[in-house]
């Protein structure tokens, strides 16, 4: 597993270099290049992190517990839970602003957004049900 995250991080790399080129190429527009970089930057970071947890015992060490620790499981849980929540109301308040500011091209984004959202956590609860 730890040599699919290696491949992962250099994938990142060569993919972002190859859409910051296609940029430079003319092909294509600036959103691009800053995808590109994005990738590039994210696959320096994890590249760096998998080389540091294969070299460095104790940050290795560090990170097995925290990622077999029931505690950071729940946070990480009760984290997302809240995200999903704020996210929700955030979309339907801006959905209701954006209404009233006139921005009638954006409404359907953020509504359907919220609904989108909701139809997931509903078909999640379906699931999850039935499995427990």
């Amino acid at each position: 597993m730890k040599n699919r995250r290696f491949a992962a991080s250099i994938l990142w790399i060569v993919v972002g270099i190859g859409l910051m080129i296609w940029c430079w190429l003319g092909s294509a527009d600036e959103y691009w290049n800053g995808m590109g970089t994005a990738l590039v930057v994210v696959g320096i970071l994890q590249l760096v992190r998998h080389i540091r947890y294969r070299t460095d015992e104790a940050y290795r060490e560090n990170v097995d517990v925290e990622a077999g620790d029931e505690r950071n499981k729940y946070i990480a849980m009760k984290a997302w839970s809240w995200a999903g929540y704020l996210y929700v109301m955030i979309a339907a308040v801006a959905s209701v602003v954006l209404k009233i500011a006139g921005f009638e091209e954006l409404v359907p984004l953020t509504a359907g957004s919220v609904c989108l959202i909701m139809v997931i956590y509903w078909l999640s609860y379906l699931f999850l049900r039935k499995k427990y």
